[in-house]
This record gives structure tokens, sequence and C-alpha cells, in this order.
């Protein structure tokens, strides 16, 4: 299964409004730090020198909740309140080990079949534009 993070990252819409609904719905859930804007370093590794180094700065949503005595932290790439919000939401509940995790662990397995299956699509599509050279 995929990491709940990148279920969240790369979920549609409607699922992540559907998730959070059904997180909401169970549990009552502090918002510590609501969605909001960030700046974060992007490190790098040089391949060839194998030396780490800071590529630069990426634009970030960031949110972090508390579901009973689990918090969670969720981070996105870009502008993002509710995608940020469910990532911060499964962090506590899937990844602190709450109990509506039972809850929502089939939600998640649900979205990662709709993920896959895009992904499949969008790969068999690129495939039909790949192109072959006949280098002598």
């Amino acid at each position: 299964m995929m990491e709940h993070s990148e279920i969240a990252a790369e979920a549609s819409p409607e699922a992540v409004r559907d998730i959070v609904q059904a997180i909401i719905d169970q549990v009552e859930v502090k918002i510590v730090l609501a969605p909001s804007p960030a700046m974060v370093m992007v490190r790098q590794v040089d391949p060839l020198e194998n030396v780490p180094f800071l590529l630069g700065e990426a634009f970030v949503t960031e949110c972090e909740v508390a579901v009973d005595d689990c918090r969670g932290y969720g981070c996105v790439l870009g502008a993002g309140d509710e995608r940020a919000l469910l990532s911060a939401l499964l962090d506590a509940v899937v990844g602190g080990g709450h109990r509506a995790a039972a809850e929502v662990i089939p939600l998640l397995a649900a979205e990662e079949s709709r993920i896959r299956a895009r992904w499949d699509r969008e790969s068999r599509a690129a495939a039909t534009t790949r192109v072959a050279f006949d280098v002598r």
C-alpha cells in the first residue's frame, strides 16, 4: 500500500473532501496550525561527488492537527489547504495509530486503486508518443 501522505498528495479533490469528512465525523479534531503557506529548502545530493547541496526553495502549504492524543503534521507542495489538512489528519489518525484508522484505511485503499489506475492510463498515453531512433 502507498504511504498515506502520498495518497493525500495524489488523491482527487472529491476523495480529499470525502476522507476529511469521514475523519471529522468520527472524532474531534483540534487545528493546532491552520493550513498556511510556507517555504522549505529543497536538498539534493550531487550524483557525481555525493555531496549534499541546497537546490532552492519550494512553496508548500502546511498544517498541524490534534486528534485526541495523536498529533499530525501535513505539508504539501504548492497551494492546497484541504490537501494539507488531509495530510495532517492522516498523519494523526493512521500514522498515530488512532482508533479511527480502521474506518479510514478502506477509503485510502479505494483511492489508491483509483490513483494507480490513473497512473496506468497516463503511462499508456505517454507510451504512444515514444519514438525509437535507429542509431548506427
